[in-house]
């Protein structure tokens, strides 16, 4: 059997023929086109311009209830629109300021609580929270419901509230210290009724 005699001139060329077949062309530097060489969809126009939204920093005023001297008090927070129970709801729950406590506000609402929901049906707020948030003797836990109310009926639409512990409706305590299930307002908690 003969074997096949080595050449290198063909070897070279195939080489040469696959190199240059799968070659990139190289440009020195970029390089202008007349508009008619690129296909028309890649032509059109675009804007280069974008949308951005910036935010002014505006918020509205809400009120929130603390205590103070055994009944509630208004203090002013402020929100980003839109105005919802929830947000306001959470102000009250973040409680009063270092400068609001040295001047005698306090809560009786557990700091550790938040509010999971609060929404809006025939015009009562349904609270929906994480866990019980009034503690301590009944007057205490009786103004901690207050403050909630008080809190929640300020937002404009709202005339009642009704309570839910992690979406189960609760009971809540009125200013007698008897348990109500229907929707509670401000006339429930005489009481503490800011003076």
């Amino acid at each position: 059997m003969r074997r096949p005699r080595f050449r290198p001139g063909l070897l070279l060329a195939v080489g040469l023929i696959l190199a240059g077949g799968c070659s990139v062309p190289v440009d020195s530097g970029p390089k202008t086109l007349r508009a008619a060489s690129i296909p028309a969809d890649l032509r059109e126009e675009t804007s280069s311009t974008t949308t951005t939204i910036l935010s002014t920093g505006e918020s509205e005023e809400v009120t929130v209830y603390f205590i103070l001297n055994d009944r509630l008090a208004p203090v002013k927070r402020r929100v980003t629109p839109p105005v919802t129970v929830e947000k306001v709801l959470q102000k009250l729950f973040a409680g009063p300021t270092t400068a609001e406590q040295l001047n005698g506000y306090r809560t009786a609402i557990s700091p550790d609580t938040t509010v999971l929901g609060a929404p809006i049906e025939a015009r009562i707020a349904t609270v929906n929270v994480s866990k019980n948030f009034a503690f301590g003797q009944v007057p205490e836990q009786i103004i901690a419901y207050a403050q909630v109310v008080f809190t929640a009926v300020d937002v404009a639409g709202v005339t009642g509230v009704l309570f839910a512990l992690k979406g189960n409706r609760q009971e809540a305590p009125q200013g007698d210290g008897s348990s109500q299930s229907a929707p509670l307002s401000r006339a429930a908690y005489p009481q503490v009724t800011p003076r």
